[in-house]
């Protein structure tokens, strides 16, 4: 990284503020000096020009004063901005996570339709033979094929409980495993796999 220039040097106060002492008691011993022809004149010609440079150096402060001001001013509105900054990123981050559920339930609807495309193919190939095999049906809560999901009507029915229970939440079937009977469960997934 290039380094910065460096600024060019202000005018120091507190010298200016000596120099200006140090003319004023200075033109004052002048008047110890032999008379000088005009001598009278040239104290106030440095009288004249100590005052036009305190007025100066008050202008000068006033100035700085300014600046200073400015640039408080100037880090507030900095400090104002990277609050609004942080506050967007925040409502972004929001907005991102509302995106994502949203990304999440189309996908869910995209897989309910597949499957309702296949159950549809499923219902016309079952009309022609009922041990047929049949298309398998996706899990809604991901998109991916159910895994060990029966290829044909009877197979379901020689599943044992556990290997239904599995399927049942991948449909986005709704049953208590503890309570309902195992054949509602069958019937459950055979109606959502066979378009009845």
């Amino acid at each position: 990284m290039a380094a910065l220039p460096q600024p060019a040097a202000l005018p120091q106060p507190a010298v200016i503020a000596g120099a200006f002492d140090t003319l004023r008691i200075q033109s004052q011993l002048i008047a110890n000096v032999a008379p000088l022809q005009g001598q009278n004149n040239i104290i106030a010609a440095i009288q004249g020009l100590a005052q036009q440079m305190n007025h100066g150096f008050n202008q000068i402060n006033q100035r700085l004063d300014q600046v200073e001001g400015r640039l408080g001013a100037v880090e507030n509105r900095l400090d104002a901005v990277e609050h609004r900054l942080g506050v967007l990123e925040h409502r972004l981050d929001g907005v991102e996570l509302r995106l994502d559920a949203v990304e999440h339930r189309l996908g869910r609807l995209e897989t309910r339709q597949t499957n309702f495309e296949i159950a549809t193919v499923n219902a016309r190939l079952f009309a022609e033979n009922t041990s047929r095999i049949l298309q398998q049906l996706y899990d809604v809560r991901d998109g991916a094929a159910i895994p060990n999901f029966p290829a044909t009507q009877p197979e379901l029915y020689t599943m044992g409980e556990a290997a239904v229970d599995a399927i049942l939440p991948a449909l986005g079937i709704d049953l208590q495993p503890n309570t309902t009977p195992l054949a509602i469960k069958r019937e459950s997934i055979v109606r959502k796999w066979i378009l009845k």
